[in-house]
């Protein structure tokens, strides 16, 4: 009825009216009589009486319906200003509370100046936010500074962002210059993808693809049955481990294996000491330093001396007395080091034929006799550690390959293909390249 106008219904209005009154839950059915009132076009009439009627707070606009609100933008809008919840769904049956459905958009969208969307599940097996899709985006979150999708789990058996998919990614977030996904918990961010799917996959532009962080445990885990626990890629640093203590530890059969993409690059650099607590098998070693002579132009390389004993190495110069005589000290620890011992002199200055060792090293030190009074004499021993680590790990001059029986350090060298390399039976899997094996794995975890 158009505002200001007042009649006397007929019954068909007031059945109309009855019936909307009831449907909208605000009167019980009434027996007939005489109602009266006023109203404003667009507005869902209510009782205001047991005989009259006015607005309520439903309005009808351009056939969308609102709740607060003159100029729904919506099918169904409604408006408010409460710290209770504008729209309340429960349900007591095993059914949803509230659901959203969209055929080509978002089901649900949540906009807030703190949580656009937050779901509470009470209890032990549930989801706080449930979101599933066929062949899009089960849950989207975007934010202009905060967290695009936060989870948080109270107890140690929770896990804050749980993201599973048969095929697709479980887990993916993007950010042009802030962080695509954040976990902070017992697990900062668990996500698991079967079927060539990736388990967490983060984008970002100029910020942090994935970021986790924990107070207790590990910020960002990764775990797989048969492919990589946490894989990464990039034009500059595929992986970068940052700590006060260790910056990454590594453990398995092969602790941490490297090698390089193609061409002459290495497989590692390291910038400063580097300490093993083992055995180092190299195939050959050198130093490589600014050449002393032009050393903005060149380096200068010198090879390591190599021998089939845990060898030592001492020498020196001394001058012979005027018996033609020599005592020569050893460091305090040399006895308790060595053992087998070889010996060298050699005249400096003047033939010595007559040179020899007239006592060997007992007490760390040994005497050279048979030269000229004042004669310069360079000497050199060696030694066979027999530390207690030294004891425990001989080295064998021959070993059989065993397992690694058909493949080869150097394979080019016998004329052999490199599939035949010894890291490959060494650590199966990893025959295939490298660089195409990082292709591959690009290509299945883009979302």
């Amino acid at each position: 009825m158009a505002k200001g106008h007042s009649s006397v219904m007929s019954k068909q209005m007031l059945l109309g009216l009855l019936v909307a009154g009831f449907a909208f839950g605000y009167v019980r059915p009434l027996a007939a009589q005489n109602i009266t009132g006023t109203g404003t076009a667009g507005d869902i009439a209510k009782f205001t009486s047991p005989n009259s009627i006015g607005n309520s707070i439903i309005i009808e606009n351009a056939s969308k319906i609102g709740i607060g609100t003159g100029s729904p933008s919506s099918k169904l809008t409604v408006l408010g200003n409460t710290s209770n919840p504008i729209i309340f769904g429960k349900n007591s049956g095993t059914g949803t509370g509230v659901r959203g459905e969209g055929a080509t958009g978002f089901g649900v969208i949540g906009k807030s100046n703190r949580t656009g969307v937050q779901g509470i599940s009470t209890g032990s097996v549930g989801n706080g936010v449930w979101g599933d899709c066929s062949a899009d985006t089960g849950v989207f979150g975007s934010t202009a500074t905060g967290n695009g999708v936060h989870g948080h789990a109270s107890t140690s058996n929770g896990v804050g962002v749980f993201g599973d998919s048969p095929g697709g990614n479980g887990v993916a977030g993007s950010s042009p210059g802030g962080t695509a996904v954040y976990g902070n918990g017992i697990l900062g961010v668990y996500g698991q993808g079967n079927s060539g799917g990736s388990g967490v996959y983060g984008n970002s532009s100029t910020g942090k693809g994935v970021y986790g962080q924990s107070t207790g445990d590990d910020g960002v885990f990764g775990k797989s049955t048969n492919g990589t626990g946490v894989h990464g890629m990039g034009s500059g640093v595929g992986v970068f481990g940052e700590a006060g203590s260790y910056g990454m530890i590594a453990r398995g059969s092969v602790g941490i294996y490297a090698a390089p993409t193609t061409g002459n690059t290495i497989a590692g650099l390291f910038g400063g000491d580097v300490q093993i607590q083992g055995n180092l098998t190299k195939t050959s070693g050198s130093f490589k330093i600014d050449h002393p002579l032009d050393p903005a132009n060149k380096y200068l390389y010198h090879s390591f001396v190599e021998s089939p004993d845990m060898k030592n190495i001492y020498d020196g110069t001394v001058t012979l007395d005027e018996k033609g005589e020599a005592l020569v000290p050893m460091p305090d620890y040399f006895g308790a080091l060595n053992q087998d011992f070889r010996y060298q002199l050699t005249a400096i200055g003047a033939p010595g034929p007559n040179l020899y060792i007239a006592q060997k090293i007992a007490d760390n030190r040994f005497k050279i006799a048979g030269g000229k009074p004042g004669m310069e004499v360079s000497w050199q021993v060696t030694g066979i550690r027999h530390d207690a680590y030294a004891q425990d790990h001989r080295i064998a001059a021959e070993q059989d390959k065993g397992e690694e029986r058909g493949f080869y350090i150097y394979p080019a060298g016998f004329g052999q293909p490199q599939a035949k390399r010894v890291e490959y039976a060494q650590c199966p899997g990893i025959e295939q390249p490298m660089q195409e094996r990082s292709v591959q794995r690009f290509a299945l975890s883009k979302p």
